[in-house]
């Protein structure tokens, strides 16, 4: 019988089959097709490792898994306030952990004397030579300037260590450094082999997003370099985490200056007055990291929806996460929060230190990356310059200082409480 089935192979090698082709000469011009599918398959799984970045063991990530407290945040029950108090209560609960990307959603937050943890504690940098210097450094790039747009669509995800893992030493490193921030950000394909990669994309074969990652506290061992950073009027020495950004992510934002995402020194934070209470006041001296004045944003959405009625015309629904608050109320009448002096949130007393006067940063919408050449800055110049102390700015919400140095929660859902009102005056 093997002797029969050598002698039919033996025959098929030497008979010819079609066009003067033998059977060998077919098995070669057939394993090319073959091979085809095998590379196509090792080329999607390797971008799909490349794109899926690892969830740090031993870490949970941080805020609401699905669903947003502000899902409704379109319905017309909320253009009217509530003269009864009792309904006044915080509806939703941000942080912003880089500076001007997109937010987390919470329905707890931790508040110390910085503000809300894990917010706005890194930021993107460019190297320039920034107004009035002479030299080039680092100057953070927020959704202001002209390019930068895009950051509204950058995911930033908080992975913090699990309780039960937290005293573990044989957990990962990311474990001692408090955990991770996973950078998202879209896939759009470059390089000679962008064509397959879209075709990837196309099918949902590859992730839509590309991402990286950076300690969340690296701890005083770390080993980045420490470099001046230009925030605003400030120049503090922070942690340059600049190795960590890939070149795709720089390609996308089409910047040609070099990038640096940049980690504020929890030793060496911004100290805080204009309008903030003093240390001899309250016993501690206030401080910041990359916020542009004050730790906590207080925002009414009955006040985002007065604005939005005044603008429909050019922007139909204006969201308020354009404002990128950290406290979102509801029940209190639109722009009743304009003289709030101090509140208590759940029994937690804050000082409502100043009005919240805006740029042009909420111009940009959270949901495309698209800026609107004039709304809502238009309006709030012309209709919300309330504040003497800055004639050409407009005002919406307010900015919150905690009255005392240890940390609180502040859930959603907890009361709000205005315990004294005054007139507000702001200062640089």
């Amino acid at each position: 019988m093997a002797q029969d089935v050598t002698e039919i192979v033996k025959t098929l090698h030497k008979r010819k089959l079609f066009l003067g082709i033998t059977f060998e000469q077919l098995l070669l011009l057939l394993y090319p097709l073959f091979l085809i599918p095998v590379v196509f398959l090792w080329y999607r799984d390797l971008r799909r490792r490349r794109f899926t970045p690892e969830v740090p063991a031993g870490c949970v990530r941080l805020g609401r898994q699905s669903g947003s407290n502000t899902a409704d945040e379109y319905e017309k029950k909320y253009d009217e306030g509530t003269n009864d108090h009792s309904k006044w209560r915080v509806k939703a609960l941000y942080v912003h952990p880089i500076k001007s990307c997109a937010g987390v959603e919470l329905d707890e937050a931790e508040v110390d004397v910085e503000g809300f943890t894990y917010d706005r504690k890194f930021a993107f940098a460019e190297w320039v030579v920034p107004p009035g210097k002479k030299e080039p450094m680092w100057a953070i790039r927020t959704l202001r300037q002209t390019g930068y747009e895009k950051l509204a669509l950058v995911r930033p995800e908080v992975w913090i260590p699990r309780k039960s893992d937290a005293g573990d030493k044989g957990s990962l490193r990311k474990v001692e450094q408090e955990g991770c921030l996973i950078i998202r950000y879209p896939n759009v394909p470059s390089g000679f082999l962008a064509p397959l990669d879209r075709l990837m994309l196309k099918w949902g074969l590859i992730p839509k997003e590309s991402s990286f990652s950076v300690p969340l506290n690296p701890g005083k061992d770390h080993r980045y370099p420490v470099e001046t950073v230009k925030v605003w009027g400030d120049d503090p020495q922070w942690l340059n985490m600049q190795e960590h950004i890939p070149n795709d992510f720089k390609e996308w934002l089409k910047i040609k200056d070099p990038l640096a995402i940049f980690r504020a020194d929890s030793e060496n934070y911004r100290n805080l007055f204009g309008n903030a209470p003093r240390e001899e006041e309250v016993g501690f001296q206030p401080i910041v990291a990359f916020p542009d004045a004050y730790p906590l944003h207080l925002l009414n959405i009955a006040s985002v929806h007065d604005v939005n009625k005044h603008i429909a015309e050019d922007i139909e629904r204006l969201s308020l996460r354009r404002f990128r608050a950290n406290i979102v109320v509801e029940g209190p009448s639109a722009y009743d929060e304009d003289d709030w002096k101090r509140i208590s949130i759940g029994g937690n007393q804050l000082f409502s230190s100043c009005h919240t006067t805006r740029c042009k940063l909420p111009n940009v919408d959270p949901d495309t990356a698209e800026r609107h050449p004039k709304q809502p800055d238009a309006f709030l110049r012309k209709h919300r310059a309330i504040d003497a102390g800055d004639k050409l700015s407009g005002c919406l919400g307010m900015q919150l200082v905690p009255a005392r140095s240890e940390r609180f929660k502040i859930r959603v859902g907890m009361g709000i409480e205005v315990l004294e009102r005054g007139e507000h005056h702001f200062v640089k």
